[in-house]
């Protein structure tokens, strides 16, 4: 019985913040169910009506994941209203800050042996090395420009890092490949043959 009354309280807040997200963006029933029409969601008017007052008793993932991005929010703002409330129940009788609650649903922090995990690493570890050549390459023009040689002592210890995270990231790109998980892809950064 807890677990039936539980997924109502979840389900009124989904309702809440549906409303209050929809209402920010000046945004009526309808024109969400246009907006989550153009998505490939089918919500008509009517249910998002039913969902915002309650009629309706539970949401589905399915439902809050196409509310979300007709009303350009992320998914974890209509479950857990980060700045709207001092706590939720994210689970049954458990609470927590709003905060720690999406970013639980987040997968932060997340165990170093997740997937997540893994592939978050090798996002941060290939930004890095993309902002660094980027960063070379533009000192390169400037020196070429001004002095007429490319590339100082700056460029070359940045390059030196950049070549040390590549190594890096080849090596987590190994253990994600190692535990059988989908390599992200690698434009211009892939390993020479």
């Amino acid at each position: 019985m807890e677990q039936l009354e539980w997924s109502a309280r979840v389900s009124k807040t989904v309702a809440q913040e549906v409303r209050r997200h929809r209402q920010a963006r000046r945004l009526s029933a309808q024109q969400l169910a246009d907006a989550c029409e153009r998505l490939g969601g089918n919500l008509p008017r009517t249910v998002i009506s039913n969902i915002e007052n309650g009629r309706r008793g539970n949401v589905t993932v399915a439902e809050v994941l196409i509310l979300a991005a007709a009303l350009e929010v992320p998914p974890t703002a209509l479950v857990f209203p980060v700045g709207y409330e001092a706590e939720v129940e994210h689970l049954p009788g458990k609470t927590a800050s709003p905060l720690e609650a999406a970013d639980w649903w987040n997968g932060e922090p997340a165990a170093e042996e997740w997937a997540l995990t893994l592939l978050r690493k090798h996002r941060r570890l290939e930004s890095q090395i993309r902002r660094l050549y980027k960063q070379i390459w533009e000192q390169a023009i400037g020196d070429y420009r001004w002095q007429g040689e490319p590339g100082g002592p700056e460029a070359g210890a940045a390059r030196e890092v950049a070549e040390e995270l590549t190594r890096e990231l080849h090596e987590l790109r190994d253990e994600i490949a190692g535990r059988g998980l989908v390599l992200p892809p690698l434009p211009g950064l892939d390993r020479p043959a």
